[in-house]
């Protein structure tokens, strides 16, 4: 079983707002000079960057030439937002131990953090799913096309949940089973620091653990597993949390496309009121 972090997002502030391409590529280096000055070659590796759509809600983006970077920024977050795709995180995974430290030094500022392992194996994704020590993923999804089958563990809209997937023949990584764990936000954030302490069969064994993967296909390295702990929210909190990215996230945004509400004065107040 062989793992690597298959995608990275973080957010770095953006001291001054971008106006232009240039002004992104600028201040997204002088950004990483100040948050980890070591690891600049990760984004900024000698490949040129060409303007591209940014994810919304920054305003100017750049994808470096390899495809493997993005950047966004211009937006009223005063954010850098900055995207490894796996082509960007192989990076990461050839020298383990400085792809670690460098997880470990952005940690707080990260807000996706994806971990793949390829098992050679035959058995199919729901085969494999269905076979768990325990049930805590209540959410399971099946997708099935021409290319390939995909079982999905807990809901996709949630801050985790796990993918299972395998291409049919003849496509070349037909052989494989991949089992990729999706963590986002605040738990994007935990799975990073634990990352950044463990080597990989550790990482691997204590995610699938939490998920409680139980085929006998999965073996990590490990003997013992750890499950990740997840932070402890009531369903009222949930609902609430729920509603504040259904109804007031967009209504903030149409408030802030019109120009009549300011982000960092209303952030502020939110930590402010009084």
């Amino acid at each position: 079983m062989q793992g690597q972090v298959d995608w990275l997002s973080w957010t770095l502030p953006e001291n001054e707002t971008c106006r232009s391409s240039k002004d992104l590529y600028i201040r997204a280096k002088l950004a990483m000079r100040d948050a980890a000055d070591d690891w600049q070659a990760f984004i900024f590796n000698g490949s040129g960057f060409d303007p591209q759509a940014a994810r919304a809600p920054y305003r100017i983006g750049l994808l470096r030439n390899d495809h493997g970077c993005k950047l966004s920024g211009g937006s009223q977050t005063q954010t850098i937002l900055y995207e490894l795709s796996g082509r960007g995180t192989d990076a990461l995974s050839e020298n383990p131990e400085v792809g670690r430290a460098f997880v470990g030094a952005i940690s707080d500022r990260i807000t996706r953090f994806d971990y793949a392992v390829d098992i050679v194996s035959d058995t199919r994704p729901s085969v494999f799913a269905n076979q768990r020590n325990h049930q805590r993923v209540r959410s399971i999804g099946y997708q099935t096309s021409s290319t390939g089958e995909t079982v999905y563990l807990g809901s996709t809209k949630s801050d985790r949940f796990t993918r299972v997937y395998r291409y049919n023949h003849p496509h070349p990584r037909a052989k494989l089973l991949r089992v990729e764990f999706v963590y986002r936000r605040e738990l994007a954030k935990q799975a990073a620091r634990h990352y950044s302490v463990s080597e990989d069969q550790t990482f691997i064994a204590d995610a699938g653990a939490t998920v409680g993967l139980g085929h006998e296909d999965w073996q990590p390295a490990v003997l013992e597993a750890i499950p990740m702990k997840t932070p402890v929210v009531s369903r009222k909190e949930q609902d609430t949390v729920r509603w504040l990215y259904s109804q007031v996230a967009p209504a903030v945004r149409r408030l802030l496309d019109s120009g009549a509400l300011d982000l960092t004065d209303w952030i502020e107040y939110i930590y402010n009121p009084d």
